[in-house]
């Protein structure tokens, strides 16, 4: 029997381990566009700024490391269409630029995501950039070599537009983030989206908000000098966009896989999509939110690993099947000094859901306040008012990675703010105050229910 993978990185290749190891008669061939088969893509602004010091550093593994366990990994080719009634791919080496056809037994999409370049005037221009795979960073690089830009504009203040403000301040260059949202991390609270400017511009980055960009404004040799957005142009030697990034389906939708309201490749929980011995596993793919039941994209590294480990089990011939059950979608980003997290849903996304809800916020810190340096924390808590479940946290600050991962395992098993009040959770001085700030909020929470409502309904 014969798998095929299209795509590499996150999914694609734990997938194509985790087939191995369940069927190590399989034959397996991985086909990936991009040069490198599977890289660390969150560590790429720190490539940039030579916080990681090598190249080398973030490729995790080589076609030759899976050469070792007789799995094919041809890189620099690109599957350009999939025929599901024969079986069939139509591949091109991109390297020879020719085509060849190839067969299925059974196929696993992992086609990831691209960067969204917006569609304005002078996107093209030299000094342009998105980021996205290790080529797009080793382009940067070159460029910052070659021209020594004092100025840099990014667009887009998400998670990679805020690490790369950092990382690129580190290496000498002026710093903007212009965000059309109306405010940076807007997938956050505004109380944590105001922390968080308020740290940028005390860093020296100048935080931007403004309707749209409207032009990338060129210079006579066909570089860019400026960025223009209401009116007013802002002087950048380069411009990074990091307004988003789209799930890659054509490959899957042309094929007549059906494609969810997220715009992803549908599964079921098994992983796979609506043609026959077909999954999709990755960014690519749709999967549900744990909270709302509803569709949810959530393209992470973390999640594409563990998407690839169930469609590999899946995809490969066996009496073992396993479940993806859904995401939370916790995600924790650095910003300078500010460690910034979120799982679950954030106020605005639960009311938006319909959830009447109840939050609390609360200001502590990741250490004894006797002993010398305590970073602040901030915590803020949603909660349904209808039952006390926790059903989302934000934090800043000290430690937000360890409250987050609490909050995130309260969310999964369902808690409500009793059980978290009640949390026996590790203290000593050095690494927090005698209460988590967890339970500090939770306790805040306990608080307002009990001033607002007679009581709650037991969680089924």
């Amino acid at each position: 029997m014969r798998l095929v993978v299209i795509g590499g990185v996150a999914a694609g290749t734990k997938a194509v381990s985790r087939a191995r190891r369940v069927a190590p008669d399989l034959e397996i061939t991985l086909y990936q566009e991009e040069p490198e088969i599977s890289i660390s893509e969150c560590g790429l602004p720190y490539f940039i700024s030579g916080v990681v010091e090598g190249r080398d550093d973030l490729i995790a593994r080589t076609p030759e490391d899976f050469a070792e366990k007789d799995v094919e990994v041809l890189t620099r080719h690109r599957v350009e269409s999939i025929n599901p009634e024969n079986k069939r791919l139509v591949v091109k080496d991109l390297s020879a630029g020719k085509e060849f056809e190839d067969s299925y037994d059974r196929l696993l999409i992992s086609t990831g995501a691209r960067a969204v370049l917006p569609p304005v005037e002078g996107a093209d221009l030299d000094g342009v950039f998105a980021l996205r795979f290790l080529t797009d960073a080793d382009a940067i690089m070159r460029y910052v070599r070659e021209h020594s830009p004092g100025t840099v504009a990014i667009v887009g203040g998400g998670y990679i537009g805020l690490e790369l403000a950092e990382n690129l301040k580190e290496i000498g260059i002026e710093v903007a983030v212009v965000e059309a949202e109306g405010r940076v991390a807007n997938a956050y609270g505004l109380e944590v989206s105001e922390k968080i400017a308020e740290h940028l511009e005390e860093k020296g980055v100048r935080v931007l908000t403004c309707d749209m960009v409207e032009e990338m404004v060129g210079d006579e040799e066909g570089k860019v000098r400026a960025v223009r957005f209401d009116g007013e142009e802002l002087e950048a030697e380069m411009v990074i966009v990091a307004v988003g990034i789209e799930p890659a389906v054509e490959v899957a939708k042309e094929a007549g896989a059906e494609i969810g309201a997220t715009g992803a490749i549908r599964v079921d929980k098994y992983l796979k999509t609506s043609l026959l011995d077909v999954w999709a596993a990755g960014d690519c793919a749709e999967t549900t939110n744990l909270i709302t039941g509803e569709p949810a994209w959530v393209p992470l590294g973390d999640t594409a690993n563990q998407m690839g480990r169930v469609a590999g089990t899946n995809a490969a011939p066996g009496e073992t099947f396993l479940e993806f059950p859904g995401v939370l979608g916790t995600g924790v980003f650095k910003a300078f000094d500010l460690t910034v997290a979120k799982t679950g849903l954030s106020e605005e996304e639960a009311m938006g859901a319909g959830f009447e809800v109840i939050t609390v916020t609360v200001d502590s810190t990741d250490k004894a306040g006797y002993l010398p340096g305590p970073d602040p924390v901030f915590v803020k808590l949603i909660a349904d008012a209808a039952t006390g479940q926790l059903i989302g946290a934000e934090m800043v600050g000290g430690r937000a990675d360890k409250y987050v991962d609490i909050c995130a395992t309260a969310i999964w098993g369902r808690l409500a703010y009793p059980d978290l009040v009640n949390l026996d959770l590790a203290y000593a001085p050095p690494f927090g105050p005698v209460l988590s700030p967890v339970i500090v909020a939770a306790s805040a929470l306990a608080n307002k229910f009990e001033r607002k409502t007679e009581g709650v309904r037991a969680v089924e």
